[in-house]
């Protein structure tokens, strides 16, 4: 496990603020980090995530000058997960939206595009398609494959990308994990190498107590 960087003597607080989430009857749950001195705790970020998943809470460096560009992000899950590798990669690609039947387009009685003169755009169209899907694979070059790894609550997945633009770099690192009967989704970002480590650390701690 990465160690804490923390000034020597500085104790390691438990979390502040744990959300009990109860989604479905039974037990309360309570979702936690072990929170270093230089780090705070807030109420999960509202992302507009189309119920994909819910926000539980959100951990940041205390404020500072570049502080918002570090955070760890816990989420629940919204339903099951069938294969947690490929859940991690679609995290990742660009969402180019539900093409249906391209084909259709054309293919309809009512469509000013059914005419004849349309003809060469509807061969076309497959080979659009296909370039999109890969534009929309693109962010996956800069990430690893994903990996197991395990935490104070047990086995994860994990998806580590870095992308690079020029000197600058941003630190995405994705893990999914199942505890209690949920998925629970975490997004760590920064664009420091240093403060990297300290939010690996602090997410190795997560718990699920119920």
């Amino acid at each position: 496990m990465i160690k804490l960087f923390t000034r020597p003597g500085a104790a390691v607080k438990p979390l502040g603020l744990a959300l009990l989430i109860a989604l479905a009857p039974g037990p309360v749950l309570a979702q936690t980090f072990d929170v270093p001195d230089g780090f705070h705790t807030g109420k999960g970020d509202d992302f507009p995530l189309h119920g994909k998943w819910r926000p539980l809470l959100t951990v940041r460096p205390d404020p500072g000058p570049f502080s918002d560009l570090s955070a760890i992000h816990l989420s629940q899950v919204a339903g099951a997960v069938g294969n947690p590798k490929e859940w991690l990669q679609q995290r990742v690609t660009l969402d180019l939206g539900q093409t249906g039947n391209p084909g259709s387009v054309f293919d309809s009685p009512d469509s000013p595009f059914s005419d004849p003169f349309f003809d060469a755009l509807r061969k076309a169209v497959p080979e659009l398609m296909k370039m999109a899907e890969q534009v929309a694979r693109l962010p996956l070059e800069s990430c690893d494959a994903p990996a197991k790894g395990y935490n104070a609550t047990g086995a994860f997945d994990e998806l580590y990308c870095v992308f690079t633009v020029g000197p600058i770099r941003q630190y995405l690192v994705l893990r999914l994990q199942q505890a209690q009967g949920h998925w629970y989704y975490t997004e760590i970002t920064t664009m420091n190498e240093r403060r990297l480590r300290h939010l690996l650390a602090i997410a190795d701690t997560f718990k699920v107590k119920g």
